[in-house]
């Protein structure tokens, strides 16, 4: 018997509490940034997308590659990462190799919790490097309506603190118009989450959104598209600098005063099943599980809960809000 977990559809609020004069002026603080970058054109303001407005939506332009050995796997485990996938394993792989040195591997689950139901990750295709310097394959996902009661993803299967300082990142490559999840948090290891945030979303319009959950949706929009078929580096960091969204080693857009993030309570069952509706006990009120691909993100702008795509060098940092030098450092260093 297939077992459904509920899809809670939470309310939508707008973020009118803040002063008017804070707004004001980071509006005009992110518009003197965004003036400065040439390949990123504003889009008027919607919920926490502070960006400079009356310029026409366009997408990012993506820098040439280096000719040589990439730098960027280096760069990015001298930061620390908690857990860094580099997705070179070969077709067929149940894990994820974790190349921070940490030993955090990840878990492969396909079609998870009914198996057949929705198309499987793919590892090792020839020619699915995502970073063009890079010499791994990248992880290979297939659209996955979020209509399915199941999906295909990597998960780290230890529970972890739900933390409000982190970075998530990933780079991205798709053409699709119906968005999906790159990686992010959730209240299990092997379902269709109750709780889902903390995440970096590609919607349906081809934009990166950075969403969090503090009690209301709070999302962060790009004002440019990345479903134009070449590599992006996507990057979400929550912390004492408040909530910022980083695309191709530029700030997106930002929040100074979103400092926080969803604690979860009344979680599903921690593992897959059987029995029907999952075991192990429930996932501990604070916790979740880290993601990348396939989870619930009902309400939150994608019609595929998986993107059609490829996502390549995930990393995930706990306890670290990397700051705009160190995101365009590592932009810098796959790039000239």
């Amino acid at each position: 018997m297939r077992w459904l977990l509920p899809e809670p559809l939470r309310p939508a609020r707008r973020l009118g509490s803040r002063s008017m004069s804070s707004r004001v002026g980071l509006v005009l603080l992110v518009a003197v940034l965004a003036a400065s970058v040439s390949d990123m054109s504003g889009l008027a303001s919607t919920q926490a997308t502070f960006t400079a407005s009356g310029a026409s939506d366009a997408s990012f332009s993506t820098r040439a590659a280096c000719s040589s050995p990439s730098a960027f796997p280096a760069a990015v485990v001298a930061l620390g990462p908690t857990f860094y996938y580099r997705f070179a394993e070969a077709a067929g792989a149940v894990t994820v190799a974790d190349a921070s040195g940490n030993g955090n591997t990840g878990l492969v689950r396909n079609s998870s919790p009914t198996a057949g139901v929705a198309p499987p990750l793919v590892l090792g295709a020839v020619g699915a490097g995502l970073i063009w310097c890079d010499t791994t394959s990248g992880l290979t996902s297939a659209a996955t309506s979020g209509a399915l009661s199941s999906g295909s993803f990597v998960v780290w299967s230890t529970a972890r603190p739900n933390p409000t300082t982190f970075t998530v990142m990933a780079f991205v490559r798709t053409v699709g118009t119906l968005g999906g999840r790159l990686i992010g948090m959730g209240s299990s290891t092997w379902a269709k989450d109750v709780h889902y945030e903390r995440q970096l979303v590609v919607d349906d319009t081809g934009h990166i959104r950075f969403e969090l959950y503090p009690g209301f949706r709070f999302q962060l929009t790009s004002p440019g598209t990345v479903n134009d078929g070449k590599p992006h580096f996507v990057v979400g960091t929550l912390g004492p600098a408040g909530a910022c969204l980083y695309v191709d080693g530029q700030l997106a857009a930002a929040d100074p005063a979103q400092t926080t993030a969803e604690t979860y309570t009344a979680n599903e069952q921690r593992n897959p099943p059987p029995p029907a509706g999952g075991s192990g006990g429930a996932t501990p009120n604070g916790f979740g599980y880290w993601r990348v691909g396939w989870d619930n993100i009902n309400g939150w702008g994608a019609t595929d809960y998986a993107i059609a795509g490829v996502i390549d060098e995930a990393a995930l940092f706990e306890g670290k809000q990397l700051s705009a030098a160190q995101v365009g450092a590592l932009w810098r260093a796959n790039h000239w």
